[in-house]
């Protein structure tokens, strides 16, 4: 008890990383799972960790409160970092069903998103579940949780000076690049099918200019959409995986590279 009383400061240091990455990593901050549970958990592996942060050599902990809450901040900038990185993914998983939701004429039809609590396309929010249920499936609840306890390693403490914020800055960047890339070739085969649609729609209704194309032409459209959705799930799902994947790796790598 007396190590603990000692190490408090450190102990809370843990906990507010952990916090910060709870509160906006995927799954994890989820308003389905309630708060109080989100602090039991936070706490619970906080005290997992705990002794193996403290076992390795540290500075000592600053006599002031205006460096400790320095100290706080940038764990607090470390975890939101660590969560944002990977909740861009999910964002380009939601992005994906935007792009063909207004195709098909269902971007009007939106519903609450429960994980962001935003309003998002139906096919979006069917997206972002599938790409919950693939990240469970490859553990990346785990890999999240493996990727604060190396930080505590590989990111002791972050530097406030310029050349930190623009490393920083350009790994951001990239990662939204990526999140477009990703979103892209997610709903490309839709996209791609509704648009030859459309063209051949156009050619039919030059034709038969007597025909009511754009009535007839509604439902065909949301009949093939669904139809090559259903035939490209897997492939949906093994780029939802590997997205996932390189994520993880990236993630890995901004640990690895972070301004010391």
């Amino acid at each position: 008890m007396g190590y603990f009383v000692n190490h408090f400061q450190l102990f809370l240091l843990i906990m507010v990383r952990l916090n910060a990455m709870i509160v906006i990593a995927p799954f994890f901050s989820s308003d389905v799972i309630p708060y109080r549970l989100k602090a039991i958990l936070s706490f619970l592996i906080s005290l997992v960790l705990f002794p193996l942060v403290t076992s390795k050599e540290f500075t000592a902990m600053p006599g002031n409160m205006g460096e400790y809450g320095l100290l706080i901040f940038g764990n607090v900038a470390i975890g939101l970092y660590i969560g944002f990185l990977v909740s861009i993914v999910f964002s380009a998983f939601q992005l994906a069903g935007q792009f063909f939701a207004v195709q098909i004429g269902f971007g009007i039809n939106e519903v609450i998103d429960p994980m962001a609590q935003v309003s998002v396309p139906l096919i979006g929010q069917l997206k972002n579940l599938v790409g919950i249920l693939v990240f469970l499936a490859i553990n990346g609840h785990h890999m999240m949780l493996t990727a604060i306890s190396r930080s505590f390693d590989l990111a002791p403490l972050i530097s406030f000076h310029k050349a930190a914020a623009g490393g920083l800055l350009n790994y951001l960047v990239y990662s939204f690049s990526g999140m477009f890339v990703v979103a892209l070739k997610i709903s490309l085969p839709v996209v791609a099918t509704v648009f030859m649609l459309e063209v051949a729609m156009g050619v039919l209704a030059k034709a038969a200019p007597q025909m009511n194309i754009m009535m007839l032409g509604f439902p065909f459209k949301i009949m093939v959409a669904f139809t090559v959705l259903l035939l490209t799930a897997p492939l949906i799902v093994r780029i939802m995986q590997v997205s996932l994947e390189r994520s993880f790796r990236f993630l890995s790598n901004v640990l690895v590279h972070w301004p010391t």
